[in-house]
């Protein structure tokens, strides 16, 4: 990966597609603040086939596997939620179009992450988070020179 912009939040694919390469934010998400928000937005892309949403401490960013956190899987319609190795509740699992804005929340209190596409809120995704280990906002991309901005809200 390579990661620029002025405040180093700007991340593109490299190396080859045909495999899913990630990165976590630098930034953990801090317990004592209730809710977080931070927006993606396409900069570059081939099929918009990303994953985004949350990771814990142990991501591994050299990693060619999903199952690394809770994710939205951007790119199937309707879209996927993927999970990894954790099992927790799944709702909202048919949303349909991919938009070029994509927010996620993370609701510390509640432990439930969700997602805005296109200013639509599309509820809770995921409850139950367990919020003992750190977590950290991730992206997952899949096509070679791909590139998203993160930008925190």
């Amino acid at each position: 990966y390579i990661v620029t912009g002025e405040n180093k939040n700007i991340l593109t694919k490299t190396g080859s597609d045909g495999y899913w390469m990630g990165t976590i934010c630098e930034h953990e998400l801090n317990k004592s603040i209730e809710e977080h928000k931070w927006k993606i937005k396409f900069l570059k892309t081939k099929a918009k086939d990303l994953m985004v949403g949350i990771a814990t401490s142990d991501f591994d960013i050299n990693s060619t596997t999903s199952s690394c956190g809770w994710y939205l899987h951007f790119y199937y319609s309707p879209h996927v939620l993927h999970s990894g190795p954790f099992n927790y509740s799944k709702v909202n699992s048919n949303l349909t179009g991919v938009k070029d804005e994509i927010v996620v929340v993370m609701n510390m209190r509640k432990r439930a992450l969700k997602f805005i596409i296109n200013d639509e809120d599309k509820g809770d995704s995921y409850t139950n988070i367990p919020i003992d280990k750190p977590l950290y906002p991730s992206v997952l991309l899949w096509n070679i020179n791909d590139s998203v901005e993160i930008t925190e809200i």
